[in-house]
C-alpha cells in the first residue's frame, strides 16, 4: 500500500496552453495515483529564447483550461522567484518542504533524448522518477531503447503511459493569433475566449522591438506583480502595459518607462484601507481626500520604495493615472488612456478612443493632436459614467479637459 504522498509535476511555458497540454495532463491523471499534480508554467527558463508572453496569461490559461480537472493545480513557484527557473532547484524546494512526498515528473518521449542537457541533470534523476508518454505516433523502440540506457546509467526509475496523438504547436497557435486568425480548434473554450479577449499576441512585434534589458526589467517587476495584485486586476494590469507599449511606440516614448508606469500603475489597488491611507499620505505629505483617489500615490509610493523607481515622470504617470492633471506629459497621457480603454475593458464606445490614440486615419499627421482628442473623447466618456454613477468628477479631471480641449 503507497503511504507516501504522490506529486506529479508538468512544467513548461505553457504560451499558450492548448489542447495539448490538457491532453497530456488528462492522460497523466488516468495513468497515475497522484495525489496532486502540479502544472508549473516557468518564470524565466534557464536557456536565453525567445521572449515568453508575460506570466500572467500563462498562467490565466493553464488555469482556466484545468479548472475542472481533479487533483490538478497551476503553481506560481517558479513565477514568484526571483531570476531564472531551474527544474532541479524547484524539485529540492518542494522536496525540501514537504518532506516524505514522491515526484513524478511528467514529459513526452522528447525528454528522454535531451535529458543530458538539463542543469545538474543526474541529481534530477536521484531526486525524482519520470512518467514518459508516449503519443500514438512515437517511435516506442528508440523511446524504449533510451529509457533502458538511462536506467542502466543513472538508475532512473521511468514509466511509460500512453496519450493520444496531438498535432498542436504553441509557436503556430501565436503565429495564428499573432495575425488575427482564430486559433480556437487548438485551444480549450475559456482560454480562446481569454486570448480573444485581451489580444496579447497582437503586440509580438512591439515586445520584440524593446530592447533585452529593459524586457527583462519589465518581465521581473510583471512576475512581482504576483505578490501584489488578484488574478482579475493583475490581467487588467498587463493588459494596459501591452496597450501603453504600442502606444509609447507611436508617440515617441521610451518604453521601459512607460511597461514600467503601466504594470505599477494598479499596484495599492488590493491594499487594506489602513495602508493605503498610510502610503498615500506618506507620498503626497498630507491625507487625500477621496477614497477613491488613495490608490495612485499609495501605488507611486510602493513603486519609488519597493520597486526603486526615480523617475519623476513615471511615478506622475502611476499617481494620476486615474484622474490625470493640467500639463500632462505624453507618458502620462499614455498611461491615463491605457487604463481606460485596454482591450478588457467591457466599456462601449472605446473603438474611436482606440483609433484616436493610435493616431490612425485623418490625425495620423500630428499625433500629439490625436493623442488630444483621444483624451478628450476619454473624459467625456468618463464624465458621463460619473455623472450617471451620481459621483462628483475631480477637479484635476476637469481643469485637464478644459485644457485640452
Amino acid at each position: 500500500m503507497r503511504s507516501a504522498t504522490l506529486i506529479g509535476l508538468l512544467g513548461g511555458s505553457f504560451d499558450p496552453f492548448h489542447n495539448g497540454h490538457l491532453a497530456l495532463a488528462k492522460a497523466a491523471v488516468g495513468a497515475f495515483s497522484f495525489d496532486k499534480l502540479l502544472l508549473m508554467p516557468v518564470g524565466l527558463p534557464p536557456h536565453k529564447s525567445r521572449r515568453l508572453s508575460f506570466s500572467t496569461f500563462r498562467v490565466e490559461t493553464a488555469r482556466l483550461a484545468t479548472e475542472n480537472l481533479p487533483r490538478v493545480w497551476v503553481s506560481e513557484r517558479e513565477i514568484l522567484t526571483p531570476g531564472r527557473n531551474y527544474t532541479v532547484d524547484t524539485i529540492e524546494k518542494l522536496l525540501k518542504e514537504y518532506p516524505g512526498i514522491k515526484i513524478k515528473l511528467i514529459s513526452g518521449s522528447d525528454f528522454l533524448f535531451t535529458a543530458e542537457e538539463w542543469y545538474r541533470y543526474e541529481e534530477i534523476m536521484s531526486l525524482v522518477s519520470f512518467a514518459i508518454a508516449l503519443r500514438g505516433n512515437a517511435d516506442k523502440e528508440a523511446s524504449q531503447r533510451q529509457a533502458d540506457y538511462m536506467r542502466r546509467e543513472y538508475k532512473a526509475e521511468i514509466d511509460f503511459f500512453p496519450m493520444q496523438p496531438s498535432n498542436v504547436s504553441a509557436t503556430q497557435i501565436r503565429e495564428m493569433l499573432s495575425a488575427g486568425t482564430s486559433a480556437a480548434e487548438y485551444l480549450p473554450e475559456k482560454v480562446d475566449n481569454l486570448l480573444n479577449t485581451y489580444r496579447p499576441y497582437s503586440y509580438t512585434k512591439v515586445i520584440d522591438s524593446i530592447d533585452e534589458d529593459s524586457w527583462q526589467k519589465l518581465n521581473a517587476y510583471e512576475r512581482r506583480l504576483f505578490s501584489y495584485l488578484g488574478r482579475e486586476r493583475r490581467l487588467h494590469t498587463v493588459s494596459t502595459c501591452l496597450l501603453a507599449l504600442e502606444l509609447a511606440a507611436v508617440h515617441n516614448v521610451p518604453a521601459l518607462a512607460a511597461g514600467t508606469a503601466a504594470l505599477l500603475h494598479d499596484l495599492a489597488k488590493e491594499l487594506p484601507d489602513a495602508e493605503l491611507d498610510a502610503y498615500s499620505g506618506k507620498y503626497l505629505g498630507r491625507a487625500e481626500g477621496s477614497p477613491a483617489l488613495r490608490h495612485g500615490p499609495a501605488a507611486a509610493y510602493l513603486a519609488r520604495e519597493q520597486f526603486a523607481i526615480s523617475s519623476e515622470d513615471v511615478l506622475n504617470a502611476i499617481q494620476y493615472h486615474t484622474t490625470g492633471r493640467p500639463g500632462m506629459s505624453s507618458l502620462e497621457k499614455i498611461i491615463f488612456l491605457a487604463d481606460k480603454i485596454e482591450y478588457g475593458r467591457p466599456f462601449k464606445d472605446l473603438d474611436l478612443i482606440r483609433r484616436l490614440a493610435f493616431a490612425e486615419g485623418p490625425a495620423a499627421c500630428d499625433k500629439e493632436l490625436s493623442l488630444d482628442r483621444a483624451l478628450c473623447l476619454c473624459y467625456e466618456e468618463v464624465f458621463a459614467a460619473l455623472d450617471r454613477s451620481g459621483h462628483e468628477i475631480c477637479p484635476l479631471s476637469k481643469d485637464a479637459y478644459n485644457i485640452l480641449k
